[in-house]
């Protein structure tokens, strides 16, 4: 199959792999194949998996590579932040294939690249980018569609990644069009599951498509908030708090994606430089709520109303 050229997070893609999440280039923009940053390639990796002797381990990283296996989906190799290879295992899920691809596989390549991927989401408002970080469930999907739908655009969803600009700003550059949301946050919506097919056959989260409300070029960042649960008996539903000192740092490298797979790459060194780079240069707040209702609105008006008055790093 002749590769197809695709953009997110400011790279350019070359895959064999169909990637129907991904933004096709125009024609006239993938004649030069000198302009590809990174090459997808679906090749058989197994022979290599076994010379490399990693015993019970499913990850391994050596010589600026890394290599890893989901024991019902396939096999995985980063290389030097220019190419990923994947041998999908026989009869896998290719929706769960495609999901390793553009989470870890994209977010290792980021780091190899010297790219910082935060777990999170972020929109644009009043021209600047606003990223929300968290651990797996909590709410950073949901609010940045909440965000959405009140005229702010989303940037990406998932993954942060982020760059710094001539002047010495950090970019967030634009993931692709589609976010993932859980069966919960479509209720919050008032969204009909049977609208929108999953992000894979194993669990009841859905992809949705959001052309219509998605940025396409690169925003400097303001900030950046974690989304975190307050225990129950505390009664203020939604707050927005600083967070200052040592703990930016602590929050950053939490909220790294794959933050795991730093150390195991030699790249620990490079990730504190570059959080602290971050922690001086953008706000680092942390947003909580109470409970388990639907609190996406409100949070969005506190964040905005925080905004408009103007106590961000970013003005």
């Amino acid at each position: 199959m002749l590769p197809v050229q695709y953009e997110a997070y400011g790279l350019r893609w070359s895959s064999q792999v169909p990637m129907p999440e991904l933004q096709i280039l125009p024609n006239d923009a993938t004649n030069n194949s000198d302009a590809v940053d990174v090459h997808i390639e679906s090749s058989d990796l197994t022979a290599l998996w076994e010379s490399w002797d990693v015993g019970n381990d499913n990850f391994v990283a050596r010589e600026g590579s890394l290599f890893f296996r989901i024991e019902d989906t396939g096999l995985f190799l980063m290389e030097q932040g220019k190419r990923i290879v994947v041998t999908p295992r026989s009869g896998a899920d290719a929706k769960k294939v495609r999901l390793f691809i553009l989470g870890t596989c994209m977010a290792v390549i980021m780091m190899q690249r010297g790219i910082l991927p935060l777990h999170g989401s972020a929109v644009v408002i009043n021209g600047w980018a606003y990223a929300f970080v968290g651990h797996s469930g909590a709410g950073k999907s949901t609010l940045s569609a909440a965000l959405a739908s009140r005229g702010y655009p989303l940037l990406t969803d998932d993954v942060v990644a982020l760059t710094w600009d001539a002047g010495g700003r950090a970019i967030v550059s634009p993931g692709y069009p589609q976010q993932k949301l859980w069966q919960p946050s479509l209720d919050g919506f008032g969204m009909k599951e049977q609208d929108y097919a999953t992000v894979h056959a194993e669990i009841t989260k859905y992809a949705i498509p959001v052309q219509h409300y998605f940025h396409e070029r690169a925003v400097p960042l303001a900030g950046v908030f974690e989304l975190a649960p307050r225990p129950e008996e505390e009664h203020k539903s939604v707050q927005l708090v600083e967070v200052t000192g040592l703990e930016r740092l602590h929050l950053l490298c939490s909220h790294t994606f794959r933050g795991g797979l730093v150390a195991r790459q030699g790249l620990a060194q490079w990730l504190f430089e570059t959080v602290s780079r971050l922690s001086a240069s953008v706000e680092v707040g942390r947003l909580t709520r109470t409970g388990a209702e639907f609190t996406a609105f409100e949070m969005v008006d506190r964040i905005t109303d925080h905004i408009r008055k103007g106590v961000h790093s970013g003005q």
